[in-house]
């Protein structure tokens, strides 16, 4: 078993990033969901039923043909949501998230938002600094786990 990013010889492979709208692809998006929020961080025990599913954007990240991370965005009214950003322990590292983030900014921008903002967990808020985003009140916890407000101005 293979430790750190995936990769083919010594460079990593692309990231191919999907805009899921099927069933198919949604399954996929809910078990990296489980795998990541419900089993490994115990963050919450439904991470596949959530209104907002019905009225977002879904991003599903591929690597060597294997899905290895997901985002969503909605949309409301000139505020872009971000939300549920998880990439599989075994991919982390590689740029994944980065990309994920990357495509739902420029999603949000294009389709008219003024400003995009997520709950960060606080050991990823530098991470979402590096991408522009600044930390808004204060921490506040879900499932247990210390977040921060965070805001992305275009």
């Amino acid at each position: 078993m293979r430790s750190g990013p995936m990769s083919t010889g010594n460079v990593l492979a692309p990231i191919i990033l999907h805009l899921v709208d099927d069933p198919e692809r949604m399954e996929l998006i809910y078990r990296i969901r489980d795998e990541v929020f419900v089993r490994e961080q115990r963050l919450t025990d439904d991470a596949r039923n959530d209104p907002d599913d019905d009225i977002s954007l879904h991003y599903l990240a591929y690597r060597d043909g294997r899905p290895v991370g997901v985002g969503r965005l909605t949309m409301i009214g000139n505020e872009g949501q971000i939300a549920w950003v998880a990439v599989r322990a075994d991919a982390r590292g590689g740029g994944i998230g980065k990309a994920l983030m990357q495509a739902m900014i420029a999603r949000a921008e294009r389709d008219g938002a003024d400003y995009v903002m997520l709950n960060a967990q606080t050991h990823a808020i530098g991470f979402y600094e590096q991408l522009g985003f600044e930390t808004v009140g204060s921490i506040f916890h879900m499932g247990g786990i210390p977040h921060r407000v965070m805001v992305l101005r275009f």
